[in-house]
């Protein structure tokens, strides 16, 4: 009997497994072929049969193009593949659409967009084109955040003494000194005079009755600013000293000593204007603007040194005016604030607006000079300049805002779509629906600061549905009568209406 060698042993083990696997796989150890082999015959064949039919489906495109028919569904936007061509399909027809907002304003949910070859398109029936002109192009997306609006005061661009700019931002964080109730800043701006701002609000200061000297800012420079800086305020109250009725006349006698109307005394802490009424309580703030105003000391104090007279229990008791006579303003600070000196090579002013549930918080805040993005306003078919325009805009790219702006007076409110651009449009009644948007996420801010942006045209669902710029027909997307356009907004883009 022979050795085996290595290669018989494999040849045996090799047997041995083939009759293994014929007796599983085909109940037949003794088979002439191994049970594989049917396997690998037919893996080939399908892969044969696989690429014949790639290459014939292949040659069928290249010889008829197109014939692709799954857009053909109302409010489709078809974007064609070659050209780049935008269609709108509704009604039967493709219709050419001006821009996005245009195409949701008419199509609303159901707006879907899908690219297709030119060749698919033949033989379907073309419309009249949609739209409305100056209508945006890119619109943000649903679920817009909570973005603060920044307002701010540049030095001029061409040199330190040239006209102040005034740039408004959106989504902008920055980097800013917030400004507590205790604080302001003091600006001037043409034929608005010396302002205090403060606390989210602007105040006149008087300059005739001594006024910046009486609450120790005599040596405070005022930053420059642009009228439209400050028109994005609201405004107080004059910043002045109040009147006195009959100042200098004669008055009762007090602690043994002769009065006159108009002069100031002290008791227990509290002090006290002395009025025709009688004594009236005096706040801090206009204890000072009263020391301050040159008329306390010509009339009342008949030149001489003002100074507060104290008064006994049984005077103050006596002359003590009815509860209803007052002083002052209450919508005044109630203290003077200290003013923040501002290096207009370092920083510049703004005020920040951010909404909240209840409507929206306004404070004021010292920014990195570099810190505060913006550009010119760019020139837009159907965008016109706005009624206090801002030198500079910015809106986060991508973002924008959904806004529901209420009149300075408070007795209404519309709402605008503020755009990456730089741009805010007024809606019509169930526009923000169509374009996307939730009622939920719309903010309430005054509409002094949309006065900042570019006006852009009227976002109307019926304007955006008329087939060309004058004509009153055309298809409408859902098949039913179409609204005629709402006006009621015209009033709201002019200047001054809603203010």
């Amino acid at each position: 009997m022979s050795t085996q060698n290595r290669k018989d042993q494999v040849q045996a083990h090799l047997f041995v497994m083939g009759r293994l696997s014929g007796g599983l796989l085909r109940a037949d150890p003794d088979a002439a072929e191994t049970p594989s082999t049917r396997t690998w015959r037919g893996l080939v064949w399908g892969v044969l049969l696989v690429v014949l039919a790639c290459l014939v489906t292949t040659l069928y495109g290249l010889i008829r193009p197109g014939g692709a028919t799954s857009w053909k569904e109302p409010g489709t936007l078809v974007l064609v593949r070659e050209t780049g061509a935008r269609y709108l399909f509704v009604d039967g027809a493709l219709h050419p659409v001006l821009n996005e907002a245009s195409a949701r304003l008419i199509a609303g949910d159901r707006l879907r967009v899908t690219d297709v070859a030119e060749s698919s398109l033949a033989g379907t029936e073309r419309g009249p084109a949609l739209g409305i002109v100056g209508a945006p192009d890119g619109l943000p997306a649903a679920g817009l955040p909570r973005e603060t609006w920044s307002v701010c005061a540049l030095p001029g661009s061409s040199s330190p003494d040239g006209p102040p700019l005034t740039s408004v931002a959106v989504g902008v964080a920055g980097t800013v000194t917030g400004l507590d109730e205790s604080r302001g800043v003091l600006v001037s701006a043409p034929d608005e005079g010396l302002q205090l701002v403060w606390n989210g609000r602007r105040f006149a200061v008087d300059g005739e009755h001594g006024t910046k000297a009486a609450l120790g800012w005599a040596g405070v420079v005022a930053t420059r600013v642009a009228p439209s800086f400050l028109q994005s305020l609201d405004a107080g109250p004059p910043l002045a000293p109040p009147e006195v009725a009959r100042r200098g006349a004669a008055g009762p006698r007090l602690s043994g000593a002769a009065t006159r109307i108009g002069q100031l005394f002290t008791a227990s802490g509290q002090h006290y204007l002395l009025t025709e009424e009688g004594l009236v309580p005096l706040g801090v703030l206009d204890r000072l603007l009263l020391s301050g105003d040159p008329r306390t000391q010509r009339d009342a104090y008949k030149g001489a040194e003002v100074r507060e007279l104290s008064l006994g229990p049984a005077d103050l008791a006596a002359h003590t005016a009815p509860a209803s006579v007052t002083v002052g303003n209450p919508a005044l600070p109630r203290t003077a604030p200290g003013v923040s000196s501002v290096d207009p090579d370092e920083s510049v002013v703004c005020v920040r607006t951010a909404p909240t549930d209840d409507g929206w918080l306004t404070t004021v805040a010292l920014a990195a000079r570099g810190s505060v993005p913006g550009t010119v306003p760019a020139v837009q078919v159907s965008v016109s300049a706005s009624c206090t325009p801002a030198d500079r805009v910015w809106v986060r790219p991508g973002s924008g805002a959904l806004v529901r702006a209420r009149s300075g007076a408070g007795t209404g409110s519309s709402e605008y779509l503020v755009t990456d651009a730089g741009v805010s449009y007024p809606l019509a009644p169930r526009a923000a629906q169509q374009l996307g948007y939730q009622a939920s996420s719309a903010v309430r801010l005054p509409y002094r600061l949309l006065r900042l942006f570019p006006q852009g045209p009227l976002l109307d669902p019926a304007a955006a549905n008329r087939a060309g710029p004058e004509t009153a027909g055309g298809p409408n997307a859902g098949g039913a009568e179409r609204p005629r356009p709402d006006r009621s907004y015209t009033a709201a883009r002019k200047c001054g209406t809603e203010d």
